[in-house]
Protein backbone atom coordinates (compact mmCIF):
# COMPACT_ATOMS: atom_id res chain seq x y z
CA UNK A 1 0.00 0.00 0.00
CA UNK A 2 0.98 3.69 -1.04
CA UNK A 3 0.95 5.94 2.07
CA UNK A 4 0.20 8.97 0.59
CA UNK A 5 -1.14 11.07 3.38
CA UNK A 6 1.42 14.30 4.43
CA UNK A 7 2.64 13.99 8.42
CA UNK A 8 2.01 16.86 9.99
CA UNK A 9 4.98 19.36 9.97
CA UNK A 10 5.62 19.51 13.71
CA UNK A 11 9.60 20.46 12.74
CA UNK A 12 9.06 24.49 13.56
CA UNK A 13 7.21 24.08 16.34
CA UNK A 14 8.87 22.04 18.09
CA UNK A 15 9.79 23.97 20.59
CA UNK A 16 6.10 25.40 21.33
CA UNK A 17 4.78 21.91 21.70
CA UNK A 18 7.63 21.29 24.19
CA UNK A 19 6.68 24.50 26.39
CA UNK A 20 2.85 24.95 25.89
CA UNK A 21 1.48 21.47 25.63
CA UNK A 22 0.99 18.85 27.55
CA UNK A 23 2.71 19.97 30.91
CA UNK A 24 3.75 17.53 33.68
CA UNK A 25 1.29 18.99 35.94
CA UNK A 26 -1.74 17.83 33.06
CA UNK A 27 0.25 13.99 33.11
CA UNK A 28 0.08 13.62 36.26
CA UNK A 29 -3.25 14.37 37.08
CA UNK A 30 -4.73 13.79 33.89
CA UNK A 31 -3.13 10.99 32.01
CA UNK A 32 -1.47 9.09 34.86
CA UNK A 33 -4.26 8.10 36.62
CA UNK A 34 -6.52 7.32 33.71
CA UNK A 35 -3.35 4.68 33.03
CA UNK A 36 -3.21 3.13 36.02
CA UNK A 37 -6.76 2.39 35.70
CA UNK A 38 -6.92 0.96 32.48
CA UNK A 39 -3.41 -0.31 31.89
CA UNK A 40 -0.37 -0.33 34.51
CA UNK A 41 -1.83 -2.10 37.38
CA UNK A 42 -1.78 -4.64 35.19
CA UNK A 43 2.16 -5.05 34.74
CA UNK A 44 4.69 -5.03 37.40
CA UNK A 45 7.20 -2.27 37.46
CA UNK A 46 10.03 -3.04 34.93
CA UNK A 47 7.69 -3.98 31.79
CA UNK A 48 8.73 -2.47 28.58
CA UNK A 49 6.31 0.24 27.34
CA UNK A 50 6.31 2.02 24.25
CA UNK A 51 5.02 5.37 23.22
CA UNK A 52 3.78 5.35 19.82
CA UNK A 53 3.80 9.44 18.84
CA UNK A 54 5.71 10.42 21.97
CA UNK A 55 6.26 14.21 21.14
CA UNK A 56 8.53 15.79 23.19
CA UNK A 57 8.61 12.70 26.18
CA UNK A 58 6.79 14.38 29.04
CA UNK A 59 4.61 11.20 29.43
CA UNK A 60 7.54 8.94 28.96
CA UNK A 61 9.57 10.58 32.11
CA UNK A 62 6.55 9.94 34.54
CA UNK A 63 6.61 6.28 33.17
CA UNK A 64 9.85 5.89 33.80
CA UNK A 65 9.92 7.65 37.39
CA UNK A 66 7.31 4.84 38.41
CA UNK A 67 9.80 2.00 37.14
CA UNK A 68 8.61 0.64 33.64
CA UNK A 69 11.26 0.73 30.96
CA UNK A 70 10.36 3.52 28.06
CA UNK A 71 10.74 3.89 24.72
CA UNK A 72 9.48 6.67 22.98
CA UNK A 73 8.27 7.01 18.92
CA UNK A 74 8.13 9.87 16.94
CA UNK A 75 8.77 10.93 12.86
CA UNK A 76 9.58 14.73 14.29
CA UNK A 77 13.73 14.72 14.57
CA UNK A 78 13.20 18.18 16.44
CA UNK A 79 10.41 16.76 18.92
CA UNK A 80 12.56 13.64 19.48
CA UNK A 81 15.28 16.01 20.52
CA UNK A 82 13.22 17.66 23.20
CA UNK A 83 12.09 13.79 24.39
CA UNK A 84 15.99 13.03 24.69
CA UNK A 85 16.31 16.06 27.48
CA UNK A 86 13.02 15.17 29.04
CA UNK A 87 13.33 11.65 29.37
CA UNK A 88 17.11 10.75 29.09
CA UNK A 89 16.53 7.43 30.57
CA UNK A 90 14.60 6.48 27.76
CA UNK A 91 15.07 4.99 24.43
CA UNK A 92 13.51 6.38 21.41
CA UNK A 93 13.02 5.75 17.65
CA UNK A 94 12.65 8.23 14.79
CA UNK A 95 9.71 6.28 12.62
CA UNK A 96 6.90 6.88 11.37
CA UNK A 97 4.19 5.03 12.91
CA UNK A 98 2.68 3.92 9.76
CA UNK A 99 5.46 2.11 9.04
CA UNK A 100 7.16 0.78 11.55
CA UNK A 101 8.56 -2.69 12.30
CA UNK A 102 9.71 -4.03 15.62
CA UNK A 103 9.76 -7.39 17.27
CA UNK A 104 7.29 -8.32 19.83
CA UNK A 105 8.95 -7.09 22.97
CA UNK A 106 6.49 -4.52 24.55
CA UNK A 107 4.09 -5.67 27.43
CA UNK A 108 1.83 -2.14 26.24
CA UNK A 109 1.62 0.01 23.55
CA UNK A 110 0.40 3.65 24.36
CA UNK A 111 -0.85 6.75 21.65
CA UNK A 112 -2.20 9.80 23.40
CA UNK A 113 -4.18 12.16 20.57
CA UNK A 114 -2.03 11.03 18.06
CA UNK A 115 -4.25 8.17 15.97
CA UNK A 116 -5.97 11.63 14.58
CA UNK A 117 -3.72 12.37 12.31
CA UNK A 118 -3.84 9.29 10.50
CA UNK A 119 -6.41 10.20 7.13
CA UNK A 120 -7.79 7.10 6.02
CA UNK A 121 -9.10 3.57 7.60
CA UNK A 122 -6.16 1.46 5.16
CA UNK A 123 -3.24 3.61 7.06
CA UNK A 124 -5.22 3.17 10.59
CA UNK A 125 -5.32 -0.70 9.65
CA UNK A 126 -1.27 -0.25 8.66
CA UNK A 127 -0.82 1.51 12.75
CA UNK A 128 -2.54 -1.00 14.37
CA UNK A 129 -1.03 -4.01 12.75
CA UNK A 130 2.65 -2.80 13.24
CA UNK A 131 1.06 -2.32 16.88
CA UNK A 132 0.17 -5.75 17.23
CA UNK A 133 3.64 -6.92 16.10
CA UNK A 134 5.29 -5.03 18.54
CA UNK A 135 3.43 -6.29 21.60
CA UNK A 136 4.09 -9.56 23.62
CA UNK A 137 1.47 -11.86 24.17
CA UNK A 138 -1.21 -10.96 26.90
CA UNK A 139 0.09 -7.71 25.96
CA UNK A 140 -2.17 -4.17 25.90
CA UNK A 141 -2.67 -1.55 23.01
CA UNK A 142 -3.82 1.64 24.94
CA UNK A 143 -5.09 4.76 22.49
CA UNK A 144 -7.24 8.04 22.62
CA UNK A 145 -9.11 8.72 19.21
CA UNK A 146 -12.14 11.28 18.89
CA UNK A 147 -15.15 9.03 17.27
CA UNK A 148 -17.60 10.73 14.77
CA UNK A 149 -20.49 8.68 16.53
CA UNK A 150 -20.23 11.16 19.42
CA UNK A 151 -19.39 14.71 17.92
CA UNK A 152 -20.09 14.77 14.11
CA UNK A 153 -23.57 16.30 15.64
CA UNK A 154 -22.48 18.81 17.71
CA UNK A 155 -19.51 19.52 16.55
CA UNK A 156 -18.64 23.10 15.94
CA UNK A 157 -17.40 24.62 11.96
CA UNK A 158 -14.77 26.30 13.76
CA UNK A 159 -13.20 27.25 16.74
CA UNK A 160 -9.26 27.63 18.03
CA UNK A 161 -6.77 27.27 20.47
CA UNK A 162 -4.18 29.70 21.96
CA UNK A 163 -1.26 29.04 23.78
CA UNK A 164 1.20 31.83 24.81
CA UNK A 165 4.21 32.15 26.97
CA UNK A 166 6.87 34.88 27.50
CA UNK A 167 8.81 33.78 24.72
CA UNK A 168 6.60 31.48 21.78
CA UNK A 169 2.74 31.46 20.69
CA UNK A 170 1.07 28.79 19.44
CA UNK A 171 -2.25 29.22 17.69
CA UNK A 172 -4.56 26.76 15.90
CA UNK A 173 -7.57 27.58 14.41
CA UNK A 174 -10.19 23.93 13.44
CA UNK A 175 -12.33 24.08 10.50
CA UNK A 176 -14.52 20.99 10.39
CA UNK A 177 -15.42 20.00 6.89
CA UNK A 178 -18.53 17.08 7.64
CA UNK A 179 -18.80 15.83 4.78
CA UNK A 180 -15.47 14.15 4.30
CA UNK A 181 -15.43 13.87 8.31
CA UNK A 182 -12.12 16.02 8.02
CA UNK A 183 -10.62 18.75 10.20
CA UNK A 184 -8.03 21.65 8.69
CA UNK A 185 -6.11 23.10 11.57
CA UNK A 186 -4.41 26.57 10.74
CA UNK A 187 -1.43 26.98 12.74
CA UNK A 188 0.64 29.84 13.00
CA UNK A 189 3.68 30.38 15.92
CA UNK A 190 5.52 32.80 16.97
CA UNK A 191 9.10 32.46 18.45
CA UNK A 192 11.13 34.88 19.99
CA UNK A 193 14.72 34.01 18.67
CA UNK A 194 17.70 36.18 19.42
CA UNK A 195 15.30 39.15 20.39
CA UNK A 196 13.37 38.69 17.35
CA UNK A 197 9.92 37.29 16.60
CA UNK A 198 9.60 34.54 14.06
CA UNK A 199 6.88 33.26 12.31
CA UNK A 200 5.70 29.94 11.37
CA UNK A 201 3.00 28.67 9.70
CA UNK A 202 1.39 25.43 8.72
CA UNK A 203 -1.76 23.62 7.87
CA UNK A 204 -2.43 20.61 9.79
CA UNK A 205 -5.28 17.80 8.90
CA UNK A 206 -7.25 15.31 11.16
CA UNK A 207 -9.89 12.74 10.66
CA UNK A 208 -12.51 11.40 12.78
CA UNK A 209 -13.56 7.76 12.79
CA UNK A 210 -16.56 5.82 13.35
CA UNK A 211 -16.57 3.36 16.28
CA UNK A 212 -16.81 0.99 13.88
CA UNK A 213 -14.15 1.53 11.40
CA UNK A 214 -11.86 1.53 14.70
CA UNK A 215 -13.23 -1.49 15.63
CA UNK A 216 -13.04 -3.41 12.56
CA UNK A 217 -9.19 -2.29 11.98
CA UNK A 218 -8.18 -3.20 15.27
CA UNK A 219 -10.13 -6.71 14.77
CA UNK A 220 -8.47 -7.05 11.14
CA UNK A 221 -4.78 -7.17 12.82
CA UNK A 222 -6.35 -9.84 15.99
CA UNK A 223 -7.05 -7.90 18.49
CA UNK A 224 -9.48 -9.08 21.06
CA UNK A 225 -11.72 -8.01 23.92
CA UNK A 226 -11.14 -4.51 22.30
CA UNK A 227 -13.03 -2.46 24.89
CA UNK A 228 -13.45 1.36 24.33
CA UNK A 229 -14.49 4.18 27.58
CA UNK A 230 -15.52 8.25 27.05
CA UNK A 231 -12.96 10.19 28.10
CA UNK A 232 -15.13 12.51 29.60
CA UNK A 233 -16.38 9.56 32.31
CA UNK A 234 -13.08 10.10 33.43
CA UNK A 235 -12.88 14.05 34.16
CA UNK A 236 -12.15 14.95 30.65
CA UNK A 237 -14.13 17.78 28.87
CA UNK A 238 -13.68 16.43 25.53
CA UNK A 239 -17.00 14.73 24.76
CA UNK A 240 -16.04 13.14 21.29
CA UNK A 241 -12.54 11.78 22.94
CA UNK A 242 -12.20 7.51 23.07
CA UNK A 243 -10.23 5.68 24.71
CA UNK A 244 -9.43 1.98 23.63
CA UNK A 245 -7.99 -0.77 25.48
CA UNK A 246 -7.33 -4.29 23.43
CA UNK A 247 -5.43 -7.17 24.07
CA UNK A 248 -3.15 -9.25 21.91
CA UNK A 249 -3.79 -13.07 22.94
Amino acid sequence: MSLLSPIPNYEPFARMQNELKSTDEEIVEGIIPLLEHLVLQHFPKGARILDLGCGSGKLLQQLYLRGYHTTGMDASKELLRYAQINSPESEFILSDIRKFELPPTFDAVLSHIVLLFILNAEELTSVFRNVYTALRDNGLFVFTIPLTDWFHEIAPPIFDHVNVNDECAMIEIFNYKPEERIWEIKVTGFELIENIWKRFDTIWLRRDFFLSEVEAALEKVGFTDINHYRLKDFGSDDDAMACFVCLKQ
